[in-house]
């Protein structure tokens, strides 16, 4: 454990390519349910709250010094027990969220992809898949992110602008001052989304501290909605906002008619395969947290049989809970993006503004 370190740019590289596993099912079809065709403005919204969230991030773990993450900030912030307290809840919610993410994913990747195949086996493919990743060292597992990452990162970059030959942008314009309210509730889903990265801020003890990383996590902030933006822009452009508020995946659907004459012209298969790293690298992560925090509740103790126990809990979730369409889709849209703004945005937020007012107290 004491040598399982990684570096501030690999936690957000690895963060960005398990996000993006999230993000094609929420967006833009959330966000344009409120927002209407100025819900690709949504991230631009929602951006000061991210930015004051990366502050409350490097507030919270940051100051503390190495070895110390979101659970030791709370417990600076609130001490020993509320802290315990609070950690307990954010375990119960990582199982949920591993159990029923495995679940979401594996609906999509075989509505699209894998028709034929059972549900129940592709659930228990990807938990074994993400057991095998999980019980390593972060500092693989992050390793094995950065790749992601990239392949990941080049694939939406093309995809994104091949797509934007095709945009019509009488779909996402002109916008009046009659639009930006919708499109200011539009930033809602985008910060139950962001809410996602309370996750990372569990992995901030094993982060080395460099002067070189000063700033670094407000301008990923801010690069990440402003890629939230385009995404949806272009997304937006190329249907319609009535269009894409009756599809489920609209990003899978538009790379259907992606493609360069003469060179290749169906990328849509590649880029859909591709998307199961995201999911293998957003399960990963919320595996990783989950250890961080029962490892946190066992002082320090690293216990073999815990990732075990965290992926069979949630396996159980997602083989007998939510078993129809309906009510998986609900909890993912609603009750998860809800939990996300209490225990990613506000306790975050709160925990940064106390012990930065403690701080402030002991200075005076």
């Amino acid at each position: 454990m004491s040598k399982d370190y990684i570096s501030l740019r690999q936690l957000l590289a690895l963060l960005f390519a398990a996000l993006l596993s999230p993000m094609i099912q929420v967006l833009p079809r959330t966000a344009v349910e409120i927002g209407g065709k100025a819900g690709w403005l949504s991230a631009l919204f929602a951006l000061p709250v991210v930015l004051l969230l990366c502050w409350a991030y490097q507030a919270t773990p940051g100051r503390l010094g190495g070895g110390a993450g979101m659970a030791e900030g709370l417990e600076l912030a609130f001490g020993r027990w509320p802290a315990r307290v609070l950690v307990h809840l954010y375990l119960i919610w990582g199982v949920l969220l591993l159990g029923w993410n495995a679940r979401w994913c594996a609906y999509r990747a075989l509505s699209i992809n894998y028709r034929n195949a059972p549900m129940p086996l592709f659930i228990l493919g990807l938990l074994a898949l993400t057991l095998w990743l999980g019980h390593k060292s972060l500092s693989a597992f992050c390793r094995a992110g950065e790749i992601f990452a990239l392949a990941l990162g080049v694939a939406l970059a093309v995809a994104l602008a091949l797509a934007a030959l095709r945009t019509e942008w009488n779909n996402v314009g002109p916008i009046w001052l009659e639009d930006l309210p919708g499109a200011a509730g539009g930033a809602v889903p985008v910060l139950g989304l962001v809410g996602y990265g309370v996750l990372g801020a569990f992995l901030a003890g094993q982060v080395k501290r460099r002067e070189v990383d000063r700033g670094r996590l407000l301008r990923w902030g801010a690069l990440w909605c402003a890629l939230l933006a385009v995404f949806q822009l272009i997304t937006i452009g190329c249907f319609g906002p009535g269009l894409i508020q009756k599809m489920e995946t609209p990003f899978f659907i538009l790379l259907r008619g992606v493609g360069v004459p003469g060179a290749f012209e169906r990328v849509e298969s590649l880029i859909m395969s591709l998307w199961l790293l995201a999911d293998l690298a957003f399960l990963g992560l919320i595996l990783f947290a989950c250890r961080a925090m029962v490892r946190y509740l066992t002082r320090g103790e690293e216990r073999p049989w815990v990732p075990v126990l965290l992926v069979a809990a949630a396996g159980a979730l997602a083989l007998f809970t939510l078993n129809n369409l309906f009510s998986l889709s609900w909890v993912m849209e609603r009750l998860i993006p809800a939990g996300n703004l209490i225990l990613g945005i506000g306790v975050p937020l709160l925990t940064g503004i106390v012990i930065a007012w403690k701080k402030r107290r002991e200075k005076v």
